[in-house]
């Protein structure tokens, strides 16, 4: 049984662990670099300090007990406070270490006033060393995932304010109505805003849920869960959509599409930078918060 966990306890329960990623321990031999039979000899001799059988492994394959779950997602959450620990210190001399998870909205590249990758580029400069993961969700899932701590930080435009979570307004962005070439009403010079609403419209789920549309589509036949899927019904010259009109241009410079009553039935959109109102203490989002602050000239919260 263990009294102490060594340094020798600690690589143990690393190679144990990289033995379950992997999910046995012939699959295991190259991320260990060390042969299969060595690999079990070091856990049995885990399970000789523990005092108890943590897989089964023979021609039936690889399975772990009961006890060899439990004592994984002990291991991890053992290997994470390490990683807490040895971040912590380091960040002690002034290098901003650990890892960022930032959550983004979709297809924001083309908006110039999204200075995202000035950002990024700025914080690139400072003394860190940061792993940064990058991810695109919905508004209502980036929300839920900065409240839950799986994202340091979310941007992205967000129709309601929870009261556990801070929203501070970066830039704001413009939304049309569209329709591809080949549909009844692109070569209409003066369509009236019942014309648009009889069509047939493709819904965009993640914008519907969060905005009040100035249209009243009569038919939502399509259903597109992010903006590349509007574009291609749109495109089909079938159904009418909503879309950012700085991801539309390349399609109008081309002749593909055209905005339609822009000015009556188009609106705009804020987008905010989300943190938890209240986060833990953490030198690199901090730093982060302040290099998306200033470049896109807006107090830092």
């Amino acid at each position: 049984m263990l009294h102490n966990v060594s340094d020798l306890d600690l690589r143990l329960l690393r190679i144990f662990a990289s033995v379950v990623r992997r999910g046995g321990f012939s699959a295991a031999q190259d991320e260990l670099g060390m042969g299969q039979s060595t690999i079990s000899t070091h856990i049995a001799s885990l399970e000789t300090r523990l005092g108890y059988r943590l897989c089964e492994r023979g021609k039936s394959g690889f399975r772990l007990t009961e006890k060899g779950r439990r004592v994984l997602e002990h291991s991890q959450a053992l290997f994470a406070a390490l990683g807490d620990f040895r971040d912590q210190v380091q960040s002690l001399a002034g290098r901003l270490v650990g890892e960022l998870r930032i959550g983004l909205a979709d297809n924001i590249a083309t908006l110039p006033e999204a200075r995202i990758h000035e950002a990024l580029a700025r914080f690139n400069r400072r003394d860190q060393d940061v792993r940064l993961h990058l991810s695109i969700d919905s508004s209502s899932a980036l929300e839920r995932q900065v409240l839950t701590g799986e994202l340091h930080l979310a941007i992205a435009c967000f129709g309601r304010k929870l009261p556990s979570l801070r929203y501070r307004p970066l830039y704001d962005e413009r939304v049309a109505v569209f329709c591809g070439r080949g549909h009844p009403l692109f070569d209409c010079d003066k369509p009236r805003q019942a014309d648009l609403e009889a069509c047939a419209w493709v819904q965009y789920g993640y914008a519907q849920a969060d905005v009040q549309l100035p249209a009243d589509p009569q038919r939502c036949t399509a259903l597109a869960s992010n903006m590349e899927a509007v574009v291609h019904a749109v495109r089909a010259g079938t159904h009418l959509g909503y879309l950012p009109t700085h991801y539309a241009q390349r399609w109008v410079d081309q002749g593909g599409m055209r905005a339609l009553l822009a000015d009556q039935l188009g609106y705009g959109i804020s987008h905010s930078l989300l943190l938890r109102d209240q986060p833990a203490h953490n030198q690199a989002l901090q730093a982060l918060v302040e290099d998306l602050c200033a470049v896109h000239a807006v107090p830092t919260p």
